[in-house]
């Protein structure tokens, strides 16, 4: 009987083609492991970035609270310590609340980010957000987009308020929320048009400014480095965000403004369109109970509330997706103009 062919000769280019599988393998599983690596690397990074930003917020707060402290000894030298709640709500110590509002946001905010972004960086105004391209197109968009958020946070404070909580945090939640609300009346407490002005640069632009570069210049970029979404780094800043200011009942509105601004400043890729939309977010309040003053009525603490239809809240919803998309689109012409 004739011997049966091999089938698979062992030759010399069977031989070479099998080296060659093995390199090959070599090759993915190295490439591999240096992904894995660069992640892990990454991963610390992001860690130590952090911390540093942490370390920054521990310095701005004692800053922050030493200024206020100096503040207090040189604007109200007999206020004592168990007593300073008191004098600061009195509206004969309101200049020294507004020196104190004015300094310790700009030290608790503005002060850390830009540490980090100076110690991160060469270029930390580039970092931060800060450029000079912006479009009419943006900023009309931007105007548009401020007007509707506040009849859709509404909505979401409307809805907060209807969250069952127990009776005992719903007076402490209330309590807290009356104590903020007197603070920004010994604020804005407006008899002429410079103490409008006052409360404009304290209430609306100064917090527009360093709050917006902290967290959505500074916050949100490391959070979306970081897990690697954007969707989770806006979220996850506009609850810290919207936690900092110590509202329950409007912790839900303060997280939608949140991720507002976080949409505008991803899409954009620039701070002075989200300072400019927070500080008409601020500025509006601010003319509404100047605008009160005027006709004579009495400063209520009632007038900060936005209470609207539920129809109308649910409308500016649709609204506000379909602006924030044509924002999306106009950003992204600027952008491409911006690398050409």
């Amino acid at each position: 009987m004739q011997e049966q062919q091999d089938l698979f000769p062992d030759t010399e280019e069977s031989k070479g083609h099998e080296n060659a599988i093995e390199e090959t393998q070599i090759v993915v599983e190295n490439n591999h492991l240096n992904v894995s690596s660069i992640q892990e690397d990454r991963k610390e990074n992001y860690w130590s970035q952090f911390g540093l930003l942490i370390g920054m917020i521990g310095v701005g707060l004692i800053t922050a609270s030493l200024f206020s402290l100096l503040a207090v000894k040189l604007m109200i030298p007999h206020a004592k310590i168990f007593n300073l709640e008191k004098e600061l709500f009195n509206p004969a110590n309101a200049s020294a609340m507004k020196v104190m509002q004015l300094g310790s946001t700009i030290l608790m905010f503005f002060l850390p980010a830009f540490l980090f972004a100076t110690i991160s960086n060469k270029k930390p105004f580039t970092y931060l957000g800060f450029n000079k391209k912006i479009s009419y197109q943006q900023i009309l968009l931007v105007i548009f987009i401020a007007c509707v958020a506040i009849i859709a946070g509404g909505l979401l404070s409307d809805l907060n308020e209807k969250i069952p909580i127990s009776k005992h945090l719903q007076e402490s939640f209330r309590k807290a929320e009356d104590e903020y609300k007197e603070q920004v009346m010994v604020i804005a407490k407006m008899n002429n048009i410079f103490d409008y002005l006052t409360a404009l640069l304290i209430i609306a632009l100064t917090p527009a400014i360093v709050e917006e570069t902290f967290f959505r210049g500074t916050l949100q970029q490391l959070f979306i480095k970081w897990f690697g979404n954007s969707w989770i780094g806006i979220l996850v800043t506009s609850i810290i965000f919207s936690a900092i200011h110590f509202s329950y009942y409007g912790f839900l509105t303060r997280v939608g403004l949140g991720i507002e601004l976080g949409l505008l400043f991803y899409y954009s890729k620039n701070i002075w369109l989200n300072i400019f939309a927070h500080f008409l977010n601020n500025a509006i309040a601010v003319t509404i109970l100047y605008g009160d003053k005027l006709q004579g009525k009495p400063l209520s603490k009632d007038a900060l509330d936005d209470h609207f239809p539920i129809v109308l809240g649910v409308i500016s919803f649709v609204i506000l997706i379909y602006l924030i998309i044509r924002f999306k689109k106009a950003s992204e012409v600027v952008l491409y103009q911006t690398t050409d």
